[in-house]
Order: C-alpha cells, then structure tokens, then sequence
C-alpha cells in the first residue's frame, strides 16, 4: 500500500518519536490515516462556513429568501460517508488491538515492578536492574506490577503503554527493531516525585551483545570493583537517588551523609544506631523501623538483593560518614571477592 509506506515506513518521524519496535509503523499509520481525515473535514468545513458567510450575509435591500427543505440525498450522503470512514477506523484500530494483545507464545520474559519512584526490572537469569534491556527482532513480554499505587509503564518508541497496577499482575508485549536507548516513563501520576520515575530502554545490536551484557550485568564483582563502588552503582541504578541524596540535603527520604554509625530518632520517641543490623532492616523491612520526620513510603528489597550488595550499600554510607571508623571506611575500599556471594 503506498500510503502506508509514505506515513510508516521511516524510522524518524515530524511529529511523532522515533519507531523503534515493530508495531510502530502500524499503529502510525493509522494515527495519521485519522489524523489526515480530521485536517480535510476540518479545512472543508471552515472554507465552506467562510464561503457561505460571504454568500448568504445580510446586505441591504435584499429581501429574505425561500428556507432550505429537507434532502434525502444529502442526508444519505453525510450518514453514509462518515459511517463508511468509520468502519474503516474501528478495523484497523481492532485488529491492531488485537495484535497488542495476543502474546507470541515463545517471547523473552521481563518481570517489570513499579514503586514509588523507580522501575525494575528482573530478567530470567535472576538479575534484576533498573533500566529495561532486550534483543532486537525478539518478541519481549513484559509482566507488570507494582508494590505501591498504580503506575503505567510507556516506552513512546515502541509505541507501547500498560498500567501497573497492586494486587494483580498486568503485561505486554513488543519486538524492538531498532537498537538504541530510548525514553520509559511512569504515565500515571503516582505521588511527589511521579516526575523523576523515568529510565530507559535499551535495544541492543544483536542477541550476542545481549547475552554479554546480562552476562556482565549480573555479576558487576567480576570487574574488580570495591563495596564503594558496587554501593554507588546500586544507589544509581535501584531508585536510591530518588530519595536519598548523598550530600546532606533532604528529598523524600534521609540522606545517607554522616548517617552510618549516627543515632537515627524513630517515629515515637525511640532511636537506634544506624549500623549493619539497621541498614539491613531498612532495606529488606523498611516499615519496622520508620525515621522520624520521613514518610513511610520506602518500598521492600527483600528477595531483590544478595548479600554483597547490601555490604556495599553499607560500604558506600560508611565512605561518606564522618562517624565510620578509619577501619570501616578501610574496609569499604577493598574488592567485593566472589565468596563473599551467599545467596
């Protein structure tokens, strides 16, 4: 069909993003099949009002004409057309929607969960990240859901979108064509931060490149990296950067600086030492112990996390503390050894 490769063939659009998946250009071309009948009957519409303005305005010493009556053909005409464009609409629009829904039964499984205000994203070899990486011309299914409110994860260049919502799992589907990093966002408003839940989506040049990254990506220790260093990494990949600051300053959450080893006061007139025990339970249990003057918003890694990324958090807060020990802060500095991997 030659329009349809003139509105969707092309990767680079005016006005719409890129299309980077392979439903893209189907769904294009019909946006601007809708669109293209919207601007006709609109410029039709407006040039005939200003036409008839002209032409039927009152000027003086005309006398009033004969009023229209009523015309069958004219009436058939305007029901008969918009119904046809209509019908033409509703079918492509269904069929794409059922496209959308039916999944291909051998498609790539991401596990995506939404919290306030990070994605994640766990792929089948248990490795859990938070930006979404996937193959090219591979079908992906993506199983949604959400540990707090309702979110809705979108990724404008596949052209795809799906609430994630408590309580029940949600999914979709898509084949990304076009390797590249491209935008992802929470499409429904979740609370304070809703602005910075965004990552990104990751198609890579082939299944190979994949392979290595996950590879990679799974065990970060293999690089020969301190606990400081996979504690940084975890903070910027697992949302830790959307409520904590390392600075001092105060977001949603308490800042890790000078935290390790302070006394941190509880909501009810307790404090505790923040040392191993309770950085631990913060992270797997948040809601035991809630910092007080914080909301109770800090959402469960329990099961996310193995053990050597939670000394590193703890290795991180201690390199950034005025009240760590000269050893801790030594130790925080040492490679994260293989046997160090309990889980």
């Amino acid at each position: 069909m030659m329009w349809h490769s003139i509105l969707a063939d092309t990767t680079s659009t005016f006005w719409l993003p890129v299309r980077a998946s392979e439903a893209a250009p189907k769904i294009d071309w019909l946006f601007n099949v809708i669109l293209w009948i919207n601007i006709f009957f609109t410029a039709l519409i407006a040039i005939l009002m200003f036409l008839f303005i002209i032409r039927y305005r009152h000027r003086p010493g005309n006398e009033e004409g004969a009023v229209g009556g009523h015309n069958n053909a004219l009436e058939i005409t305007w029901t008969v057309i918009p119904t046809i464009i209509v019908c033409f609409i509703y079918y492509w629009g269904f069929k794409g929607f059922l496209h959308a829904a039916v999944e291909p039964p051998a498609a790539y499984e991401i596990t995506a969960t939404g919290k306030m205000w990070n994605w994640s994203f766990q792929y089948p070899n248990g490795y859990i990240g938070n930006e979404l990486h996937v193959p090219p011309d591979v079908p992906v299914r993506v199983v949604l859901r959400s540990e707090d409110v309702i979110h809705d994860l979108y990724v404008p260049a596949f052209r795809v979108k799906k609430d994630v919502t408590p309580g029940r799992y949600n999914r979709l589907w898509f084949t990304a064509t076009v390797p590249g990093t491209y935008d992802l966002y929470c499409a429904m408003y979740c609370g304070q931060n809703h602005s910075v839940m965004r990552s990104s989506a990751v198609v890579h040049q082939n299944q190979s490149d994949f392979d290595d990254w996950l590879k990679k990506a799974s065990d970060p220790r293999d690089g020969i990296k301190t606990y400081i260093d996979i504690g940084k990494m975890i903070y910027s990949t697992r949302g830790c950067a959307g409520c904590h600051s390392l600075t001092g300053g105060k977001i949603v959450g308490p800042s890790w600086m000078d935290m390790w080893g302070s006394t941190v006061p509880l909501k009810g007139g307790a404090s505790v030492k923040a040392d191993e025990a309770y950085v631990r339970e913060s992270i797997l249990k948040p809601a035991a112990k809630i910092h007080q003057g914080f909301p109770n918003v800090m959402p469960s890694f329990e099961g996310q996390m193995k053990d050597y990324e939670l000394e590193s958090v703890m290795g991180l807060m201690k390199s950034i503390s005025s009240h760590a020990s000269a050893e801790e802060k030594q130790a925080a500095a040492l490679p994260v050894p293989k046997a160090s991997d309990k889980k």
